[in-house]
């Protein structure tokens, strides 16, 4: 079977297109962008892959627009031609402003499209695509509402192998934690500076926490560059964080990204973070509890659709970022109450599925 995937821009797009490429098997070909992340992972991936010119548009009246459009109408004729080229059995795109010459490209041409949208509120492109798609997957549950409900599946998100790996004890064990609590902060790869500011005013009161373990995941653009590093006992954490990691306490660990994310993720006890469809999904199939600060310019404010998903199963604590100024007391609340923690982690499971990229591949499968 020859297969393209397409999908760009934020990692939340390009890995559930590798789960699903790669879990279909056969002659895959991922199609991304010049100006997207996808340029940096793709090599890597073991894929073959092609990139096309192409941006988003800006949400304010602007000039570029005439130029994103003119781009778009070319990467819709590129994409026919690598399409015409590989002749695929089927394409899968999974948002992003590349998937929407893909996609058009692959409806024009008569080959089998499906969709996969990772919000509760589905992205410009999914919609605009959805009419012309075979099937839609969905990785959260409401994003039905805005698309044509009979060629809506809900499959929960792919996420990657590692993280349906990972196991809570054995990571905890790897890590040398013992009883202590893992507090892990993270924006993101890019990080986000309003969870950062809002941390770091805590950070001695956190240190003074003989209960307490904190991993802070600035990103690489907020980190802060230190020569006065402090030694400490959890030397197998700091190996999992990566070689720039500081530690400014002997309890509290600043690092600008985290080389092994699925062991601290399933080693931690609660999480500060973005709404991010895939880390949620991450955190969901993990059963960790979260405290979530949506970031409040994404498209169509769909991270804050994600973190009322959480908040409504009792899994998540919603702050939005205009308000963020609740971050010490909600953090001090769940780090004191153990048992609210569990219950939450508990109700985070309902939210995941670790079956979702072989359900996907089975509802392709069963459609072609």
């Amino acid at each position: 079977m020859r297969v393209v995937v397409a999908g760009g821009g934020t990692g939340g797009h390009i890995y559930p297109a590798l789960a699903i490429g790669k879990a279909l098997g056969g002659e895959v070909l991922y199609i991304g962008g010049y100006k997207g992340i996808e340029k940096d992972i793709l090599p890597q991936s073991g894929l073959k892959y092609e990139l096309i010119d192409i941006e988003g548009f800006k949400r304010q009246l602007t000039w570029r627009n005439f130029v994103t459009i003119y781009k778009a109408i070319c990467a819709t004729t590129t994409a026919k031609k690598i399409l015409k080229k590989f002749q695929p059995d089927l394409v899968v795109v999974t948002g992003g402003y590349v998937s929407g010459p893909v996609g058009k490209a692959a409806a024009s041409l008569k080959i089998p499209l499906f969709l996969q949208e990772q919000n509760s509120y589905p992205g410009m492109t999914i919609r605009l695509l959805s009419n012309r798609a075979r099937r839609i997957f969905l990785g959260s549950r409401g994003a039905e509402k805005y698309l044509p409900e009979q060629k809506c599946i809900f499959t929960g998100n792919p996420v990657r192998e590692d993280i349906i790996k990972a196991k809570r004890e054995e990571a905890r064990a790897a890590l040398k934690l013992g009883d202590k609590t893992l507090l892990l902060i993270t924006g993101g790869s890019q990080g986000a500076r309003a969870i950062n500011d809002s941390i770091r005013p805590l950070y001695k009161s956190l240190a003074q926490r003989e209960d307490l373990v904190v991993v802070h995941h600035t990103g690489k653009l907020d980190f802060p560059h230190l020569s006065a590093v402090k030694k400490s006992a959890f030397l197998d954490l700091a190996l999992a964080l990566g070689n720039d990691t500081v530690s400014l306490e002997s309890n509290i660990f600043i690092t600008p990204y985290i080389k092994d994310m699925a062991t601290i993720l399933a080693a931690s006890d609660l999480v500060v973070c973005r709404a991010g469809a895939i880390f949620l999904s991450e955190a969901a199939v993990l059963g960790v509890p979260l405290i979530l600060v949506p970031l409040p310019t994404a498209a169509e404010n769909h991270q804050t659709f994600n973190a009322m998903i959480w908040e409504k199963a009792q899994a998540g604590i919603l702050i939005p970022e205009s308000d963020i100024g609740r971050m010490p007391q909600e953090l001090e609340n769940l780090l004191n109450n153990g048992q609210k923690r569990k219950a939450m982690a508990l109700q985070a499971k309902t939210l995941g599925n670790p079956e979702a990229t072989q359900l996907i591949i089975n509802q392709i499968k069963a459609s072609l």
